[in-house]
């Protein structure tokens, strides 16, 4: 989808990448091998060409696309950028906020999955996230990156964040994680399924008063709503994908 993007050229929105993409113009590479488009100018063609080109130079520069797309585009740049990504969720405890105590993190990258929990190991944490460049939570911008933010003051933050809650909303998905799901096929083993943040706050009280089985649950909790977030991220880009190329075909207005 990267290739196809052309709304990150100055000047240039939906209405007119959509008006590309009728005349045939359905890569950067064939916007390069024309020399007149309808609706351009000449000069205006030639310098946008040229902003093309930077782009196609700039191909693996993803602060470069994500200081010239708009936040909620930010979906187009997943499957380029693919292997630089983690899909992160916390879970916490207490009523501070934002300075909630952050009881676990989890991370993961579509192979390694790592833990990160309060009295064990929350202290690697930051390390952990220089890996990445692209981070893709649910609802992360309103609750968990805040909390982050409070706890680990000075991380340096990847220059992405692709926020479902939000991708999805666009698509007509709207409500928390665990009501979306089961809407795009993700079903929930039995052990956790039907769990939500309350009951994750409430084990996490149990492990404190000794009881290793609630830990344990809290974690497969916490696994699960990170996993998860592959299988959600997935389907949004394609479904997002078909909604942005569907613009070509609606007549014009």
């Amino acid at each position: 989808m990267l290739k196809r993007t052309f709304i990150h050229l100055p000047g240039v929105g939906e209405r007119t990448e959509a008006h590309f993409w009728r005349l045939g113009l359905q890569t950067w590479e064939d916007f390069l091998a024309v020399s007149r488009v309808r609706g351009l100018s000449p000069g205006r063609l030639g310098w946008l060409q040229g902003e093309v080109r930077q782009s196609l130079a700039r191909i693996h520069d993803l602060p470069y696309f994500a200081a010239r797309l708009p936040v909620a585009e930010y979906w187009r740049l997943f499957q380029h950028f693919r292997h630089r990504a983690a899909y992160l969720d916390i879970e916490t405890t207490g009523s501070n906020w934002p300075r909630l105590t952050i009881t676990v993190i989890g991370l993961y990258d579509g192979s390694g999955f790592q833990q990160f929990i309060q009295g064990e190991n929350l202290q690697h944490f930051p390390g952990f996230l220089q890996s990445y460049s692209v981070l893709i939570s649910f609802n992360g911008t309103q609750f968990d990156l805040p909390v982050l933010r409070a706890n680990f003051p000075g991380l340096n933050w990847p220059p992405v964040h692709i926020d479902l809650r939000f991708v999805l909303a666009r698509l007509g998905y709207r409500g928390g994680l665990k009501r979306i799901e089961p809407q795009l096929g993700v079903k929930r083993p039995p052990d956790v399924e039907g769990m939500d943040g309350y009951m994750a706050v409430r084990l996490w009280e149990r492990y404190q008063r000794g009881d290793h089985t609630a830990r344990n649950l809290l974690l497969r909790y916490n696994q699960e709503d990170v996993i998860n977030l592959e299988t959600l991220m997935l389907r949004s880009y394609e479904l997002s994908q078909t909604r942005v190329l569907a613009l070509a075909t609606r007549p014009k207005t």
